[in-house]
């Protein structure tokens, strides 16, 4: 599946996690949109979504994100399954879940990226997993209960950490297209809103890699900075900037070489 570069990176400015759902069901052209995006967005091997129709009240259980809001009244959820003998597998997931949830948004649906407090044992009564396959996060989808917070009527500001904290080297005003891009990437969700990733910007490439590993949380960090990777890209090619992911080991993430 080619990226749609326009309309996603139209909605990474639009994009706002939401918890509180209205219980209305999307009509049958969205929800066959979104089931073919889930079935057709395979970037990279070793992941994949799956669109579970069921309203997950027996899946989301408890406070979400730092203000504590629990998920409530979603018609429809999406689990994200990563392969975990899979090289860069959580890397990988943020990638591919952040697109989905992009193609959400262009249809006028709200999101909000789920790592825990949900029962896994509800989910697994309504998916099916391979050997080696583990659900490494879902997300409701629906209408907001707000109607003022829905996309593309929602005016509410990200909260997010200055450019120059996240730039760890080279130029950022090198090239016009790259501060764009980065800024694209800067307001990428993450878990607890920490904002993990960090750029180096090079001749022919930008890097991208977390900021720490502390508190034991490695993984669910790379998949943030999966997020943001798409991000990056999106606003790149945005500006005519092609290019191609590069996997790294630790402590990086991957490197766009362009």
């Amino acid at each position: 599946m080619e990226l749609p570069v326009d309309s996603w990176y139209d909605a990474i400015f639009l994009r706002h996690s939401h918890r509180q759902y209205s219980g209305e069901v999307p009509n049958d052209d969205v929800i066959e949109r979104i089931e073919k995006v889930c079935n057709e967005f395979r970037p990279f091997p070793g992941a994949r979504a799956v669109f579970v129709r069921n309203p997950g009240k027996d899946v989301f259980k408890g406070a979400v994100g730092e203000f504590f809001y629990k998920v409530k009244e979603t018609p429809f959820y999406i689990t994200f399954i990563g392969d975990l003998d899979a090289s860069n597998v959580h890397a990988i997931m943020g990638y591919l879940g952040e697109g989905i949830i992009l193609e959400a948004t262009t249809l006028g649906l709200n999101t909000c990226w789920v790592g825990g407090f949900y029962r896994r044992e509800s989910v697994m009564k309504q998916i099916d997993l391979e050997e080696r396959e583990q659900v490494l996060g879902i997300s409701p989808i629906g209408y907001s209960k707000d109607e003022k917070d829905r996309v593309g009527v929602s005016t509410k500001p990200y909260r997010r950490k200055s450019i120059d904290r996240m730039i760890l080297s080279g130029d950022i005003d090198g090239q016009d297209w790259i501060r764009p891009a980065i800024e694209a990437a800067r307001v990428a969700p993450s878990a607890a809103n920490r904002q993990p990733w960090r750029f180096e910007i090079g001749e022919n490439s930008i890097t991208v890699s977390a900021d720490s590993n502390r508190g034991g949380f490695r993984d669910s960090r790379r998949l943030d900075c999966g997020i943001a990777m798409l991000h990056l890209e999106l606003g790149a090619r945005s500006y005519g900037v092609r290019g191609d992911w590069e996997f790294l080991e630790h402590p990086g993430v991957a490197s766009y070489r362009f």
